[in-house]
């Protein structure tokens, strides 16, 4: 069964298998507030539209980005992705690795006696390949799935899609770029007798550029395990010296908002592009959850 009952509706809420997929990766677009379908570039497009691979074609640049993120409570996750642009304008390879741990756990029987202690760990290896065919990118991935609990252990693997079309309309002098992201298609999961699907999800947005210096992005997204919603994004770049730069970044997720009380569904975050190195940090409240913070380096050869 590739999507559970009520799909795309709260009514398959926690029906999926692997929800480490569903953490995002970077720090740049959590602090966009999540919105990626249009604003994907570089090597960190393996964990949100692989058709921004495509953005290094025209660079001859090879880039690596590394990425750690404090979650809630003892929870942790980290990222590594890679893109080089192949001989001859022939596209751009791209392979990511992500990971989702936490502390050790206690372990209980069936008669809820102690048992020892585990820790859960999820991963996914993934490879793609973007390529821009006029105005358009396109992009493709494929990733290989493993989870563990305790003794039990599963695997499985995913197709991602994407497509990004550049300058399809203009608002006032500001044109308007979109895009399309299909992630987590594959057959479900099977971690010891339970068997969950993947959890798939659609995005589609637009990216305004308002001024060479400012950005708008709205996404609307379509998860198989809850509401569709909406997210919000905004970005200021600002130059520091020849070549190098600065970004502000805020964001409004709708579906943060959703059963969590106190400061949540927005972001905020900043950038600093040095050329060959850049720094991306995202601050994102859970209200009475806690807060998470997430540090990505990239470095361009």
């Amino acid at each position: 069964m590739l999507f559970p009952g009520g799909a795309f509706s709260d009514k398959a809420a926690g029906t999926t298998g692997a929800a480490f997929l569903k953490l995002p990766a970077g720090a740049r677009i959590p602090a966009l507030g999540g919105c990626y379908a249009a604003a994907a570039d570089g090597a960190e497009s393996m964990f949100w539209n692989p058709a921004g691979l495509s953005h290094l074609e025209s660079t001859a640049r090879s880039e690596a980005a590394l990425g750690y993120d404090a979650l809630l409570e003892t929870m942790y996750s980290g990222s590594v992705s890679y893109a080089t642009p192949l001989p001859n304008r022939r596209g751009v390879f791209g392979a990511a690795f992500e990971y989702f741990s936490q502390d050790s756990i206690q372990g209980y029987d069936p008669r809820g006696d102690r048992t020892s202690p585990f820790t859960p760990n999820d991963m996914a290896w993934a490879f793609g390949y973007g390529k821009t065919l006029g105005s358009l990118r396109l992009g493709g991935a494929v990733k290989f799935i493993r989870s563990q609990v305790a003794d039990a252990s599963g695997e499985s693997f995913g197709l991602d899609f994407g497509i990004e079309a550049e300058r399809v309309s203009d608002i006032g002098d500001g044109p308007v770029d979109v895009g399309l992201s299909i992630q987590n298609f594959g057959p479900p999961i099977k971690l010891g007798s339970m068997s969950d699907p993947l959890p798939f999800s659609v995005a589609a947005g637009a990216l305004w550029h308002v001024s060479p210096r400012m950005a708008g992005l709205l996404d609307a997204h379509m998860p198989v395990d809850a509401d569709p919603y909406f997210s919000m994004g905004a970005e200021f770049v600002t130059p520091l010296s020849e070549g190098s730069q600065a970004a502000f970044r805020a964001g409004y997720n709708l579906r943060y908002t959703r059963g969590i009380d106190g400061l949540t569904g927005v972001s905020a975050g900043f950038g600093i592009d040095l050329q060959r190195l850049r720094l991306d940090y995202a601050w994102v409240p859970f209200g009475e959850l806690g807060t998470t913070h997430r540090v990505a380096i990239g470095v361009r050869f």
